[in-house]
């Protein structure tokens, strides 16, 4: 693992500094964004497509060029592959045209982007099951004859993430345990906001959501049955499930992100988490993993970054 740790020592070299990342989230309208971009050596274009393709071309790189050094980051690019799946399971719910389905998705080595471009391109949740079969993929199953219900099928997937995902290095181990724990938290307040349950709705494998407090979140047994509490019962329900959590979550960054209003807070949390984490675990273990699944989480926080750069000022010139 040592190499794979010297080989993301490299590559952090070309991260953006805090300074022009800084600069970019400054920026407030076109000309300011296209300085921006310029001085961080990316194409001065501040349209959101483009930021887009930016952005995912340079974590596939990072993400191939890693994969090439040490195959003990297959957890990783499982995870990617799952994000991947949610953007195009949620763009077809919603009814957006394939060539939006895949914004964000970031190509693996077992989801390249011709792949991608065939899920985007599928017309229905059973061509998805069919371009992720041919390929073999383990997440295929998870589709197969389910109804188009993006919460069950999010969950789905990081239930078969958590099956699939094993690691002897710790950093790794850590990672796979906060994107689940993220992933319950998430859940948990989706499914209080719908009023009813999902089968399964509780992914085990987190370190600090148990299932006891996922249930005294929910405000019932986790038996995938409609939840005591209806959708009427409104703000004071999910307002109770955010106490829960957040008592869970106290020492972490999703604590006050769980009363955020922003509907990514959630997300930017982990995030912030799991990055957190895996600075440290670098620090302390700078032979295994953690300097490579650092590297990763730092181009999507560049990511985040730079698409909502783009995406304000999108919508700042919309008529």
């Amino acid at each position: 693992m040592s190499a794979v740790a010297a080989r993301a020592r490299g590559l952090t070299n070309q991260l953006l500094t805090p300074e022009l990342l800084a600069e970019i989230d400054l920026a407030r309208d076109a000309p300011g964004l296209a300085a921006a971009l310029d001085r961080a050596g990316l194409p001065p274009e501040p349209a959101a497509d483009a930021i887009d393709g930016v952005v995912e071309r340079r974590i596939a790189h990072d993400l191939a060029t890693l994969a090439h050094w040490s195959g003990a980051l297959a957890p990783l690019e499982l995870d990617e592959d799952r994000r991947s799946l949610r953007i195009v399971v949620r763009s077809l719910a919603a009814g957006l045209p394939a060539s939006r389905r895949v914004a964000g998705a970031i190509a693996t080595g077992t989801l390249p982007a011709p792949v991608l471009a065939a899920l985007a391109a599928a017309p229905d949740l059973a061509g998805l099951v069919d371009v992720l079969a041919r390929r073999g993929h383990p997440f295929a199953s998870v589709l197969a004859g389910a109804p188009l219900d993006p919460l069950a099928i999010e969950i789905a997937l990081a239930r078969r993430f958590a099956e699939l995902a094993r690691s002897r290095d710790r950093a790794m181990r850590t990672y796979i345990s906060q994107v689940i724990d993220a992933e319950n938290a998430s859940a948990a307040l989706l499914l209080v906001l719908r009023g009813d349950g999902v089968p399964g709705a509780f992914v085990p494998g987190g370190r600090v959501l148990d299932r006891e407090t996922f249930a005294a979140a929910i405000g019932k047994p986790v038996d995938g049955s409609a939840l005591a509490r209806s959708a009427a019962a409104g703000a004071p329900a999910i307002d109770a499930a955010r106490g829960v959590l957040t008592a869970a979550f106290a020492r972490t960054p999703l604590a006050a992100a769980l009363f955020a209003p922003a509907p990514g807070a959630l997300e930017d949390a982990a995030l912030a988490w799991q990055l957190a984490t895996q600075t440290r675990l670098r620090r302390t273990e700078p032979l295994g993993l953690a300097p490579a699944i650092q590297l990763v989480l730092r181009r999507r926080d560049e990511a985040r970054r730079l698409r909502r750069a783009g995406w304000r000022l999108a919508m700042a010139g919309a008529p």
